[in-house]
């Protein structure tokens, strides 16, 4: 296998080689679910899932597990906006997510944990880090001692410690550390809550994710992904409360995907800047939404304007041609022009992939393809049939042209 992964925490592309052989344990963080999914979210999901594609045309078996944040302070506010109870709000949207995924024919997650479904591994992950002398618990509230764990914030940021700002002791509170982060929360009245030997209340963010990916797949993860906007504080928490649990490193591989923008801002609910995906499914079919996403390698930031997806109509359109005009192919032959062709796409296809996952290239080796079927002439039945072959083995590492099977 000669895959190359970048790797966050190293800055470099490394050899990518599974913890097990033959078994890839995958991790991606979800949405927390109090609004409609944006174009954003689109290019995440579909670079991992491009990701765990590649993986599976290698003959690996993954495991791949996307959480759900179904309850948070945010989804506690809308809700109540709403009017509706906060685990009927963020069901909806869970929901609505689900239908998007289908829509862009990303795969289901082999288990979609839901933070409220897991709150009793939530609770013995918190414990077990009291018992370590990683956390303590404060007035109904627990917190990760973040000086004590031997990888502390900077290890996937690159940031020193003293350079992170953070509020002054004297605003601290209950706090030992400024740097200190919450594990539990005691809730507010009328809030949902869950009981716990600290008192009622609901998880920190960060706790949520380890508990639940160390559920299904243990640790370490050899591959953990999301957005970039997730190296601070999220994932570098998670890294923390992994070696304080179980001495260990959470993940061997860090893969973050880059921010798709609107008008030079991050794309981004909290924000408002952004597209919906079901906005822009009722313009353009799902598979030119994919491949659009699927054009620019996922490390990249990506400036959206209303020309991207219309650009990337004309080019997958191009290639739907070509795939047609293969299937109705009865020419006398082209003495091995076509065979030598698809010959030198598969080979650049694997040689981009193996690339740290370089979409970009790999999408412009089957444009490069379909520009060369085009310049021949009396390609033969068994030709076009080679032609649709590739196409297809191509597609299903992209997620495109499904109904070729």
């Amino acid at each position: 296998m000669n895959l190359r992964l970048f790797n966050t925490r190293t800055r470099r592309k490394d050899p990518f080689v599974p913890r097990t052989p033959g078994d890839v344990k995958m991790y991606v963080c979800g949405p927390t679910t109090y609004d409609y999914s944006h174009l954003g979210h689109a290019r995440s999901y579909i670079a991992f899932d491009t990701a765990r594609r590649y993986l599976e045309s290698l003959g690996l078996r993954v495991a791949y597990v996307q959480n759900f944040t179904d309850i948070e302070e945010v989804i506690i506010q809308r809700a109540a906006q709403a009017g509706k109870p906060p685990l009927e709000f963020s069901q909806f949207y869970i929901d609505a997510f689900l239908e998007d995924m289908r829509a862009l024919n990303v795969l289901p997650a082999t288990h979609y944990p839901k933070v409220t479904q897991h709150i009793p591994d939530i609770v013995a992950l918190v414990q077990r880090l009291i018992d370590r002398g990683y956390a303590y618990a404060v007035d109904g509230e627990v917190y990760f001692r973040t000086r004590k764990a031997k990888h502390s914030f900077g290890i996937l940021s690159h940031r020193k410690v003293e350079d992170i700002v953070v509020e002054p002791m004297s605003q601290a509170g209950k706090k030992e550390d400024p740097l200190d982060f919450a594990l539990w929360k005691r809730s507010k009245e009328g809030e949902p809550s869950w009981p716990s030997a600290w008192g009622p209340g609901r998880p920190g963010w960060h706790v949520e994710c380890n508990a639940m990916a160390f559920k299904y797949l243990g640790a370490p993860l050899d591959i953990h992904g999301g957005g970039l906007d997730l190296v601070f504080p999220h994932h570098e928490s998670e890294a923390m409360i992994c070696q304080g649990a179980w001495g260990v490193d959470w993940s061997r591989t860090w893969m973050h995907n880059g921010f798709l923008t609107l008008e030079r801002e991050k794309m981004s609910k909290s924000l408002g800047n952004f597209v919906t995906i079901r906005e822009v499914l009722r313009d353009y079919p799902g598979e030119v939404v994919r491949f659009c996403l699927l054009k620019s390698h996922y490390r990249e930031n990506v400036e959206y304007d209303e020309t991207l997806l219309g650009r990337a109509k004309g080019e997958w359109g191009a290639m739907r041609a070509a795939i047609a005009s293969a299937k109705a192919a009865g020419g006398a032959g082209t003495d091995g022009t076509v065979a030598a062709l698809l010959a030198r796409t598969q080979s650049a296809f694997r040689d981009a992939m193996d690339d740290d996952l370089n979409t970009q290239d790999a999408v412009r080796s089957l444009q490069r393809m379909t520009e060369g079927l085009a310049a021949f002439g009396g390609v033969s039945a068994e030709e076009g049939r080679a032609v649709v072959n590739v196409y297809r083995e191509c597609g299903r590492v992209l997620g495109l042209f499904a109904d070729l099977g």
